[in-house]
């Protein structure tokens, strides 16, 4: 038998998951009464948290807002490489799919500069972004032996490389697309857009980090064995670091 008090608990606690599943917001300003449960009352915070690790999810507040997110490598709600190829616009090799997790570890490094959450960039030039994703990738084609690197860290950096390498750094009057450098870079950057986790200027041609993004990376580095990782691999490629 339930013990008194516990179905409430669990019922508020999932009110606020679904919500949150649904893709609303739940923040000081919206949904407050569940924001507020969430940040007054320790249990039905304590039973959210618990019934999201077990379905892979993590709940995360700042900004007054919370927000959710699959845990790395969750296979109930994160996504497979075949899904993000159909999910990404022009993405249709695991290369090119790996090419835009390099494109987004390098964005968020800049965002971060020092690896750590209390030092954001207010935004980031998509040009910029080229530029440091091409030396990036230069600095590590001259490792001696890359294929080694890419097993450390379990990514395939070879292929990274040989991806960006045949993309032509720019073509004149050409929207859209993955044929070239910036193209391939917006491409990614309109996906993390379509996520909430960036937002986009395309008149002065910038992107700039959500509430959601910011909270996402200040719990990570909470987490001290994060800051070795492939992020801080990528982070330590910046040419001068």
């Amino acid at each position: 038998m339930i013990k008194p008090g516990i179905t409430d608990l669990l019922d508020e606690a999932l009110d606020i998951l679904k919500i949150l599943l649904q893709g609303e917001e739940i923040s000081k300003n919206k949904n407050t009464l569940m924001y507020e449960k969430y940040l007054y009352r320790s249990d039905v915070a304590e039973m959210l948290h618990h019934i999201a690790g077990r379905l892979e999810l993590k709940v995360y507040r700042g900004h007054d807002q919370l927000f959710v997110c699959p845990e790395a490598g969750s296979l109930l709600f994160g996504w497979t490489n075949e899904e993000l190829r159909d999910r990404i616009s022009y993405i249709t090799t695991n290369s090119e799919l790996f090419t835009g997790y390099f494109i987004i570890m390098t964005l968020v490094t800049m965002f971060y500069r020092e690896a750590y959450p209390d030092t954001p960039v207010a935004y980031i030039k998509i040009s910029d972004l080229v530029e440091n994703v091409t030396s990036r990738l230069a600095a590590l084609g001259q490792l001696e032996d890359l294929e080694a690197a890419g097993r450390e860290n379990q990514f395939d950096f070879v292929e990274v490389c040989r991806v960006w390498q045949r993309l032509p750094d720019a073509r004149e009057g050409v929207v859209g697309g993955k044929n070239d450098k910036i193209a391939f870079v917006e491409n990614i950057c309109r996906f993390l857009n379509s996520e909430k986790l960036v937002g986009l200027d395309p008149d002065r041609r910038i992107i700039y980090p959500t509430d959601r993004l910011r909270t996402i990376i200040w719990d990570y580095y909470e987490d001290r064995d994060n800051r070795r990782d492939l992020l801080s691999f990528v982070q330590e490629l910046e040419v001068g670091a």
